[in-house]
């Protein structure tokens, strides 16, 4: 039975650090967070996100000044420390590549991507609108053709009963274009009275999950099923006012220890710190129980060993 990764999203442009003008005059992600990442034997990091800039090339955070390379720094420490990188496309804010770039762009841009990052995972979180699958599948057959052994996942919204329409249309499309695409659901915000305990909303949303990818894949066992299956909970305060605590991380974990899920990721590492208010933040969980940087992580990590 394979063993579940734990692979946290990092928003590589909070907390860039500054301080080092002379090798980076653009700045750079802080070197905490590869250092943490290593430190706590992290199976990989998801690097966020690449948006398209006002100049349409992919850049994080859509700034023109922070284009794919910017993120390489971190990535080099990583892989040098033994951890793996992947890159996210997308996400909840800024027009995705795939909706102002042509197929021969978005197959140079995934390219360069793989290339300076030595990244051997990509991820596309479509939210909202924002992206053209129908471009960025096209493309990412011909870089799976180039780069076998790179893996590759949707990131989408998610509810402990399941994908929405929209989420399951994206993956169906996937599996017609014929591309092996892992389904990581963001298991977060539910806004729902129903949904306030979050590790055993997780633990619902990821079993709900597997039900609709055996309905996608009816050739696969429960097993293979869970191989495609990944979860993303918002650690701490959620901008719902619910809180995935330190006992949720338990409730997730055993599951996962039980279903070998491929992987669970974190919505953030940049949020995994004590402090913030009643509302949540970039840089804090807001779990009055946290005291350290980096607890949710090592919990996680120690739990799933």
């Amino acid at each position: 039975m394979a063993k579940t990764k734990f692979a946290p999203f990092i928003d590589v442009s909070v907390n860039a650090d500054w301080s080092d003008w002379q090798n980076y005059p653009q700045g750079r992600p802080n070197k905490i967070y590869s250092d943490a990442a290593i430190k706590l034997g992290m199976d990989m990091l998801f690097f966020g996100f690449l948006t398209a800039a006002p100049n349409n090339q992919a850049c994080w955070a859509a700034q023109p000044t922070m284009p794919i390379g910017w993120a390489q720094p971190l990535a080099k420490e990583l892989i040098a420390g033994g951890v793996k990188v992947a890159v996210s496309f997308g996400g909840a804010a800024n027009s995705d590549v795939s909706k102002v770039m042509t197929v021969d762009q978005l197959i140079a841009t995934y390219q360069q991507t793989i290339d300076q990052l030595g990244a051997t995972h990509l991820d596309f979180d479509f939210e909202n609108g924002l992206y053209d699958e129908d471009k960025a599948f096209t493309a990412l057959q011909t870089i799976k053709a180039k780069n076998p052994t790179v893996t590759m996942s949707l990131t989408l919204p998610i509810m402990p009963t399941g994908l929405n329409g929209v989420g399951l249309a994206l993956v169906q499309k996937a599996k017609a274009a014929g591309l092996e695409m892992k389904v990581n659901g963001m298991a977060m915000d539910y806004y729902s009275p129903n949904y306030t305990e979050m590790g055993e909303a997780a633990v619902l949303a990821a079993t709900s999950l597997k039900g609709q990818l055996a309905v996608i894949y009816p050739a696969l066992t429960d097993a293979q099923l869970y191989e495609k299956v990944q979860i993303t909970p918002m650690i701490g305060i959620n901008d719902d006012g619910t809180m995935f605590t330190f006992a949720d991380i338990n409730i997730l974990t055993a599951f996962a220890k039980t279903s070998a899920m491929d992987l669970i990721a974190i919505w953030s590492l940049t949020r995994d710190n004590p402090g913030g208010g009643q509302w949540a933040d970039a840089e804090h969980s807001g779990n009055p129980e946290q005291t350290v940087p980096f607890e949710y992580s090592s919990r996680f990590v120690a739990a799933m060993k």
